[in-house]
């Protein structure tokens, strides 16, 4: 075979690269903690930093606040009027339509124009082989809407998205800002309106409402890192803990009265800034008593913000081991044995023996 014949076209091999590079579709998002700290700012510039690199991008919907033609300067607007107003609704089947390779999608816990939430849609645009750039609120998350609808005196304004959106998220930012510097860019900037900017001064943009806010999402943004470390050791096949935020794993056996042990292990986790499972194996189908039981245990273990997992296997050790392994817990909670002597065969001997970078706490007998 001559060497011409075996030396590829470099146009078609070029073609070929640009065409794999076109279907890597990318799911970033930027949070923010609160309204004002700029994630709207941030997309955009994203936006204007890929178009000058050469890419098609879009803005498909925005909420900004002063002149609009200045905040999305160079940048190609949906539909866009000769007048820009202050926001935009989405109109998906128009960004299918015109194809871009990345699309800016301002707030996802808002309405389509057909009424739908915007973050319903981002799964065709991925599907279409679009890159899609998206802001969302703190408070627009469902359990942070929920644990702060309290201090904040009612639910926050506007959608929610479920919390299983943000498994589906590629890279997550957190656009930071100290509430100190954020409560001075509300009075000297016309993020809102005077009407609204006095009422949100006795709620969300409360100095103590703003740091508790800072830090939940700071949270978010360090168990989205995890999440996706989590992922990347399991489909390397690590099945070594490799710390990021601890992970306890609570045994309980199938017995009643287990109430104050699931609480003590809460505590435990929330000293440790850990997350925990309460994990119950049954070697054998369960009488409805203990079914009943179970029930009371598992709504507790949510309760206490930790995750309630039942297993069946034939053998309480091997099937607790192999779920230790598959979780990459760093710590297990073992209750304690209703025996004086140390059984070599037991079910704690043999989680001990069998678990190795994992430590191992047995509670002491209760009185």
């Amino acid at each position: 075979m001559k060497h011409s014949e075996t030396r590829p076209d470099p146009m078609q091999v070029l073609r070929q690269i640009a065409s794999e590079a076109r279907r890597r579709t990318l799911f970033r998002v930027y949070l923010g903690y609160a309204r004002g700290v700029g994630a709207t700012t941030a997309m955009l510039d994203e936006g204007r930093r890929r178009r000058r690199r050469g890419t098609d991008v879009v803005v498909a919907s925005y909420r900004v606040h002063g002149n609009a033609d200045v905040a999305l300067r160079e940048l190609d607007v949906l539909g866009s009027a000769r007048r820009r107003a202050g926001d935009k609704p989405l109109d998906v089947e128009a960004v299918l339509a015109r194809n871009p390779e990345v699309v800016c999608i301002d707030d996802l816990a808002e309405l389509d124009e057909a009424g739908r939430p915007r973050v319903e849609h981002v799964s065709r645009l991925l599907a279409a082989g679009v890159t899609v750039l998206a802001t969302v609120h703190l408070l627009s998350i469902r359990s942070m809407a929920s644990a702060y609808a309290a201090m904040l005196g009612a639910t926050a304004s506007g959608g929610v998205i479920d919390d299983s959106v943000l498994e589906s998220i590629d890279e997550l930012e957190l656009i930071d800002l100290t509430p100190e510097d954020l409560l001075q860019r509300m009075r000297e900037q016309p993020v809102l309106r005077p009407s609204e900017l006095a009422v949100a001064m006795q709620r969300e943009l409360r100095l103590t409402v703003l740091e508790a806010l800072r830090e939940s999402a700071f949270r978010v943004i360090a168990e989205h890192a995890d999440r996706q470390l989590v992922g990347f050791m399991r489909e390397s096949g690590v099945r070594e803990p490799w710390d990021v935020r601890g992970r306890i794993v609570v045994a309980l056996p199938v017995r009643q009265g287990l109430e104050n042990r699931i609480r003590r292990a809460a505590t435990y986790a929330a000293m440790q800034d850990a997350k925990f499972s309460v994990v119950s194996v049954r070697t054998q189908k369960a009488t409805e008593e203990q079914k009943e039981w179970m029930g009371g245990y598992a709504a507790l273990t949510h309760q206490l913000g930790g995750e309630f997992v039942h297993l069946h296997g034939r053998s309480v050790a091997r099937t607790l081991v192999d779920y230790v392994h598959d979780s990459l817990a760093t710590e297990v909670i073992l209750g304690h044995r209703r025996r004086n002597r140390w059984m070599p065969g037991d079910t704690t001997s043999t989680v001990i023996r069998r678990l190795s970078g994992v430590d191992v706490h047995v509670l002491r007998v209760d009185r």
